[in-house]
């Protein structure tokens, strides 16, 4: 008989550890507001919770990509503006050049500010983000041109670098987001020779043209100042293309971020209005079964004499 009583008093202890442990549990989840936050909280719903966290860790990253080349692309969108302007300049002062009543010293006063052009432009493709060359392809951590005028182009290519790397949407789609400096101001020929939309080679002539108060020279110049400015404009086009590209993905990333964490949170988070529920259910239990056990009549020694 004494070991019945011991059995069922042990039982007790045993179901009113449980209650306690779930109230725990409940008010735990309750404070914390997460519902799983180790295996044993709901082994079920494990698998589903590291996928839903592998794929918001992978959209988090293509967005943290996308952000950087965004400013990337940006500043080099706004290089390209600045260079648009300098060969706007430049064919102004090729056409103050071209006027037959100027002297030879005032062109060739006119050719050394449009050497001034050709060394902002040279500092136009070195431009940088975030330490990095933008215009120098996949060696970006130098630049791709110095100044040399006694070069035909005004320029010394310092590197030829191609710009392969992809950037990757949140699809999984990749694109190319940049071109290198060779591409837009030096654009050479299959056989590397200086094409006729060669920006460096543009300007420099008009350069050499008015220092050497060579008139033909001037106007010869001047047309192919025009075909590097539209070929230039293309390049600026380009970047705004790209912009637009970067945008889009973007805004496709950040609604994959939402609708992970919306159902990462519908997974692993409390539903507060069911904890409550369950948390006064499970007081209401562990009152009752206290009520019961003080009801229950107490056994003793004396008793059984």
């Amino acid at each position: 008989m004494l070991n019945n009583l011991s059995s069922v008093g042990q039982q007790f202890l045993a179901n009113l550890q449980v209650l306690q442990e779930q109230m725990a549990q409940t008010q735990a989840q309750v404070s914390s507001g997460v519902r799983i936050s180790k295996p044993s909280d709901d082994p079920s719903a494990v698998g589903d919770v590291l996928q839903l966290e592998s794929d918001l860790g992978r959209v988090n990253q293509v967005t943290g990509n996308l952000t950087q080349v965004q400013g990337q692309v940006n500043t080099a969108e706004t290089a390209l503006q600045s260079a648009t302007q300098l060969l706007s300049q430049a064919d102004t002062l090729g056409a103050q050049g071209a006027n037959g009543s100027l002297t030879a010293a005032q062109r060739a006063t006119l050719g050394d500010q449009v050497g001034q052009i050709l060394n902002q432009l040279v500092s136009v493709s070195q431009t940088t983000f975030a330490g990095s060359y933008v215009f120098s392809g996949d060696q970006d951590t130098s630049p791709a041109y110095q100044l040399d005028l006694s070069n035909p182009n005004g320029v010394d290519r310092l590197i030829t670098a191609p710009a392969t790397r992809l950037i990757q949407d949140a699809t999984g789609i990749t694109f190319a987001a940049s071109k290198t400096a060779q591409d837009i101001f030096d654009h050479r020929t299959p056989t590397d020779a200086l094409a006729p939309d060669n920006v460096f080679a543009a300007v420099n002539s008009l350069r050499v043209a008015l220092q050497n108060n060579d008139q033909p020279g001037i106007t010869a110049a001047l047309g192919s100042l025009k075909t590097a400015e539209t070929y230039l404009g293309t390049q600026l086009a380009y970047y705004g293309g790209v912009q637009n590209q970067v945008a889009s993905a973007l805004d496709i990333a950040n609604k994959f971020q939402l609708q992970d964490q919306a159902s990462l949170s519908q997974e692993k988070d409390t539903n507060v209005a069911e904890a409550a529920v369950a948390l006064t259910q499970e007081q209401t239990n562990l009152q009752a079964a206290l009520q019961a056990q003080a009801a229950m009549p107490k056994t003793t020694l004396f008793s059984l004499l």
